[in-house]
């Protein structure tokens, strides 16, 4: 069982030729709304699933490439299995807001008269306070299972081509929780690289905005006009700031979805049969307890 599946992943991007350039490319796709974000996908999850494969290659030279056939459809299949669990998590996160914004007029509403009402306020607040907290944690929680179902199921849909592969509750359950501590690192790492990610922009955002001070500065000293100066400061700046957070933002997906790829290879993916049928290593345990 591998291990450091986000540092593999780290050297995979960044041993490959020109990957700062492919990257790059990725990220100016980004701004095509649908189209952009399915050649992504496409693009990266073929690349983690020749690794789940056992292929340890470079990221590949040509975006479009298609010579499977399958590039498209994989982009767009990763995107509906995407869509899915994001409507599940805003259908999960709104019955949590009910709930958590209900206990306290629940509450009152049983004790009835307006003096209980207000003997029980500050216990009340308290409890709605930590059921608030509580369940503000569970949705936590539950959002970080729902995107690891949505990697695991992203890459059986791109071994088996497939959309109804990214949907099978159970088998991606089985292989979640044969190495749960393996994905829940890649995870834990995922989120770690999008705080820094955030940190940097952040940072970047300050440089440029006392950049552009210091320049509108001089160019206000040197008789332009300060108006078009900083119009065309603030202008360059965004630009520059939103390229860098695109290609931030797929730097980070690229090493997440090949992470899962090497983690995906542990699971013998050669001698795996039907999508419904039990995996090697459940045959193996099968075959153990039997």
């Amino acid at each position: 069982m591998q291990r450091g599946y986000f540092k593999t992943a780290w050297s995979d991007v960044t041993q490959s030729p020109h990957w700062v350039t492919r990257i790059l490319l990725l990220a100016l796709l980004s701004f095509i709304p649908v189209f952009g974000w399915i050649v992504i996908a496409g693009y990266l999850w073929g690349w983690a699933r020749d690794m789940a494969w056992g292929v340890h290659a470079p990221l590949p030279e040509r975006i479009f490439e298609n010579a499977d056939g399958t590039l498209y459809s994989r982009g767009f299949f990763a995107a509906v299995i995407a869509v899915v669990c994001a409507v599940v998590m805003s259908v999960l996160q709104s019955a949590g807001g009910l709930i958590s914004s209900g206990s306290f007029a629940g509450s009152a509403f049983v004790w009835g008269d307006v003096h209980s009402i207000y003997q029980t306020v500050a216990p009340l607040g308290l409890v709605s306070g930590l059921l608030s907290l509580f369940s503000f944690a569970v949705l936590c929680a539950v959002s970080f299972i729902v995107t690891l179902f949505k990697w695991v199921g992203t890459m059986r849909m791109s071994i088996y081509g497939r959309l109804s592969a990214g949907f099978q509750v159970s088998r991606i359950w089985a292989m979640m929780r044969h190495d749960f501590k393996g994905i829940l690192r890649i995870l834990g790492m995922w989120l770690i690289v999008s705080f820094v990610v955030g940190i940097a922009i952040a940072l970047a955002i300050s440089v440029v905005i006392f950049a552009g001070i210091l320049c509108v500065s001089f160019f206000a000293n040197m008789g332009a006009s300060a108006n078009d100066a900083s119009f065309l400061l603030i202008v360059a700046a965004a630009m520059i700031l939103i390229l860098l957070a695109a290609f931030l933002g797929v730097l980070a997906c690229a090493l997440a979805i090949r992470a899962v790829g090497h983690w995906t290879c542990q699971f013998d993916v050669a001698n795996w049969r039907g999508q419904d049928d039990p995996m090697p290593f459940e045959l193996k345990g099968a075959q153990t307890k039997g």
